[in-house]
This record gives C-alpha cells, sequence and structure tokens, in this order.
C-alpha cells in the first residue's frame, strides 16, 4: 500500500513551517543581542582624559623611578664605604701576659 500524500504533506509541514518560522523571528533577535554585546566606541572626548591621564602615569613611573635609583645609589656607596672601613682592632693582652 503506497503512502498517504496527504500524512507526508503534514510531516513536511510540521518540520519546515516551525523551522522558517525560527528562523525569520530568531535571526533579528540574534542580531539584537550580539548588537547590545558588542563593545561600544569610545568618544573622542573620552580620549583625551585617557591620554592626559596616561601621561599622568607615566610622569609619575619616571619620577619614582628616578627615586629608586638613586636610593640604590646611596645603597652601594654606603655598602662600598663599609667594606673599604677598616674594622677597630680589640686591644690585646698586655706585653707582661704575652711573655709568660
Amino acid at each position: 500500500m503506497p503512502p498517504d500524500p496527504n500524512l507526508i504533506v503534514h510531516e513536511v509541514f510540521s518540520w519546515v513551517v516551525p523551522g522558517l518560522v525560527t528562523i525569520i523571528l530568531g535571526y533579528p533577535i540574534v542580531r539584537l543581542i550580539t548588537k547590545w554585546l558588542e563593545p561600544r566606541p569610545v568618544p573622542p572626548r573620552e580620549l583625551s582624559s585617557i591620554n592626559g591621564r596616561l601621561e599622568r602615569i607615566e610622569a609619575a613611573v619616571d619620577a619614582i623611578a628616578v627615586e629608586v635609583e638613586r636610593i640604590s645609589e646611596s645603597q652601594r656607596f654606603t655598602a662600598r664605604l663599609q667594606s673599604e672601613h677598616v674594622a677597630p682592632r680589640l686591644p690585646g693582652p698586655p706585653d707582661s701576659a704575652r711573655t709568660q
């Protein structure tokens, strides 16, 4: 017995129609969600304030680097002075104690 054509048409439409509806309605929804999630461009006015902040940070880092270099030079100088300094000798026993 051959398959019923009405049953075949019903089966095809039961898969095709929901698929088309999902595609037609889903595409704009997915575009809306992706547009909402993508990063927004930063206005130029905010870029200038960011540039100013970055310049101040750079100047502060340079000043800190100079101070750290001064500290390290001071430590090297102090270490050199300490290594060159002759340690004081303790007084030895009196001469009479050595001959005995």
